[in-house]
C-alpha cells in the first residue's frame, strides 16, 4: 500500500499531577495553581456543594470540623439521614483526588458522573462509584462478585487490583483516592497506585452493568458528564483536600480503543527515569515497560515503592518488565521473584530454548503472562512469530510472544497476519518502522519505512487486541526525543484516520 505522510504534532504533558511541594490542608500551592488544579472544597464552607436531592445543603448528617468534611453515624443506612452531597458543577473529563478516613466498620463512596434526577425515591443517587469500606468490617465486602464491592472498586462492577504493591491502605490515617476520566477511559488509584481501569461505552463495560444492580438505570456510566458526590451511608467518615483538575475535551486517539498505547523501556537505555518520564509527558504517553537499568532486579521494596510513585506522580503505569534475558534456572527465578515484587503480571523475556518447559512450571506456579520477544534476523533465538509459536503451542496458554513488528518484518513476515493468526498468544506489541524486509532493513521512524500501519491497527481491531503497543525506538538512541515524538504522531494519526 502506498501511504501518505501524516503527521501530528506529539501532545503536551496532560496530568500535570502534583509535584514534590506540599500543601497545607485545603489549600494549592503555586505549582498546582500553575498546572491548572482547583479546590473542590475550601475546608471552611460548604460553598460549592449541595444535596443530591436538594437544592441546598443538608441541615443534618453533614458538619465541618477541623478542616475536614465529616459524614455523622446514623445506624449505617443509605441516605436516610443528610443524604448525599454533590457539586453544583458538573464535570467530564478530570483527575479528582480525595483523601478520606473511614472509621471501623464504615461503608461510603466516591461517585462520579453522577445524576441526581436518575432517582428520586430511596437510596443514593446513581453513578459511577469508587467504593470507600472497611473490608474487614463490613459485610458488603463479601457480597457482590470476587471482590467488586470492597475498598476502591468500580462498585457492584470491577474489583480492585487486591496485591499486596496496589492495595497499600492504612484505616489509621487519611488515604488518597484518586479517579483519572479522560473521555471513555477511567482509572481509579489508591495512595497513588492504580488499582483498577476500564473503559467506559463499550460492550464489556455494558456488559458488566447488565449483571449490577444498575441493570434498571438507562445508560448508566455513559454520560457525556456529571456531578461528583461524596455519599452518606449512615457511617462516620472523614473528608479533606478534595480538588479537581480538568483536561482537554480533545481525546488522544487511542481513547476508546480496546488496545494502548505505551513505551518500551529499552527506548530510553541512555536516559535516567526523569528524563524517560519527561518524554513520556510531553508524548501524552502513559504506559511503560519497565526496564532493570531503571528498576535493578535486586531493588528493595521500598526503591520499588519509591519507583511506583514516580511513575504515578507523572500518571504513567508501569505494566510489564522485560526484556529480560534468561540462561539457567537461576536467573528465571529471579526474573519471577522481580516481576512479582514489582507488582506485574507480565513478563517479556528471552529464555533459552531448554528453559521453556521450566518457564511453564513457573508460569503455573505464578500465574503470570509471559511473552517471548522475537528479534528478527540478527539473532537465532527466536527470529519471528512463527518461531515463537512453534515453541510455545504446547506449553501452558499464558506462554506467548511481544510480537515485534520491526523484527518480525525484517525476517520477511507480515505482522498484521502474524497478529491475526496468533492474537490468542500475543500478550505484548513493540511497534517501530523499518526500511526493508530483509536483514539489512534498519530501524526509522514510523512512517518513514516499508510497515503498513493502517493495516496493523485494522488487525489490532479486529482481534480484539487489548494489551499496549509500545514504541520501542531505536534510531538516534542518543538523541531520539524527535524521532519519538514523530513516531506516536504517526501512529496516533493512522488510528485516527482509520476509525
Amino acid at each position: 500500500m502506498k501511504k501518505n505522510w501524516i503527521f501530528i504534532a506529539a501532545v503536551a504533558a496532560a496530568f500535570g499531577w502534583v509535584g514534590e511541594a506540599k500543601s497545607q490542608d485545603n489549600t494549592l500551592t503555586p505549582q498546582e495553581v500553575g498546572e491548572g488544579w482547583k479546590l473542590l472544597w475550601d475546608g471552611k464552607t460548604t460553598e460549592g456543594w449541595r444535596g443530591a436531592k436538594m437544592d441546598a445543603f443538608p441541615a443534618q448528617g453533614w458538619s465541618v470540623e477541623n478542616g475536614t468534611l465529616r459524614v455523622h453515624k446514623s445506624g449505617g443506612a443509605e441516605s436516610t439521614n443528610g443524604g448525599d452531597i454533590v457539586t453544583t458543577q458538573r464535570y467530564k473529563n478530570f483527575i479528582l483526588k480525595v483523601d478520606f478516613k473511614i472509621t471501623k466498620g464504615a461503608n461510603s463512596g466516591i461517585k462520579y458522573f453522577v445524576d441526581p434526577d436518575m432517582n428520586k425515591g430511596a437510596g443514593s443517587a446513581i453513578g459511577c462509584e469508587f467504593q470507600l469500606l472497611d473490608d474487614n468490617n463490613h459485610p458488603d465486602a463479601k457480597l457482590g462478585v470476587k471482590g467488586n464491592r470492597t475498598l476502591g472498586a468500580l462498585y457492584d462492577l470491577i474489583p480492585p487490583d487486591r496485591s499486596d504493591k496496589a492495595y497499600n491502605f492504612d484505616e489509621k490515617v487519611f488515604n488518597t483516592a484518586t479517579i483519572i476520566v479522560e473521555g471513555g477511559r477511567v482509572q481509579h488509584y489508591l495512595n497513588g497506585v492504580k488499582i483498577l481501569e476500564y473503559v467506559r461505552n463499550t460492550q464489556e463495560f455494558n456488559a458488566l452493568v447488565a449483571y449490577s444492580k444498575y441493570v434498571g438505570w438507562p445508560n448508566f456510566g455513559n454520560a457525556d458528564q456529571g456531578h461528583i458526590l461524596l455519599q452518606d451511608h449512615g457511617d462516620e467518615v472523614f473528608f479533606k483536600n478534595l480538588k479537581i483538575k480538568e483536561l482537554s475535551d480533545e481525546r488522544l486517539p487511542e481513547a476508546g480503543e480496546k488496545f494502548k498505547l505505551g513505551m518500551a523501556g529499552y527506548t530510553f537505555v541512555n536516559f535516567d527515569l526523569d528524563k524517560t518520564l519527561e518524554a513520556l509527558q510531553k508524548t501524552d504517553v502513559h504506559y511503560l515497560c519497565i526496564k532493570d537499568f531503571h528498576l535493578p532486579l535486586n531493588s528493595t521494596d521500598e526503591q520499588i515503592a519509591a519507583f511506583h510513585a514516580k511513575l504515578a506522580s507523572k500518571g504513567v503505569t508501569g505494566y510489564a518488565v522485560g526484556p529480560i534475558y534468561m540462561r539457567s534456572k537461576e536467573e528465571v527465578d529471579n526474573a519471577f521473584a522481580y516481576a512479582k515484587r514489582v507488582g506485574v503480571k507480565l513478563i517479556v523475556g528471552v529464555p533459552n530454548v531448554e528453559l521453556l518447559p521450566y518457564v511453564d512450571k513457573k508460569v503455573k506456579e505464578y500465574d503470570f503472562k509471559y511473552a517471548i520477544h522475537l528479534h528478527g534476523p540478527d539473532i537465532a533465538l527466536y527470529p519471528d512469530a512463527d518461531d515463537v509459536w512453534s515453541h510455545t503451542k504446547d506449553l501452558d496458554s499464558r506462554i506467548g510472544m511481544c510480537l515485534d513488528i520491526g523484527h518480525d518484518v525484517r525476517n520477511g513476515k507480515n505482522p498484521a497476519a502474524d497478529l491475526k493468526k496468533y492474537h490468542a498468544r500475543v500478550f505484548d506489541i513493540h511497534i517501530k518502522d523499518v526500511t526493508g524486509n530483509t536483514k539489512a532493513g534498519y530501524s526509522v521512524e514510523i512512517g518513514r519505512g516499508v510497515i503498513d500501519f493502517p493495516s496493523l491497527v485494522e488487525a489490532l481491531r479486529e482481534v480484539g487486541y487489548s494489551g499496549v503497543c509500545s514504541l520501542e525506538h531505536e534510531k538516534n538512541m542518543k538523541d531520539p526525543f524527535v524521532g519519538i515524538g514523530e513516531s506516536i504522531g504517526y501512529f496516533r494519526a493512522i488510528i485516527q484516520a482509520t476509525k
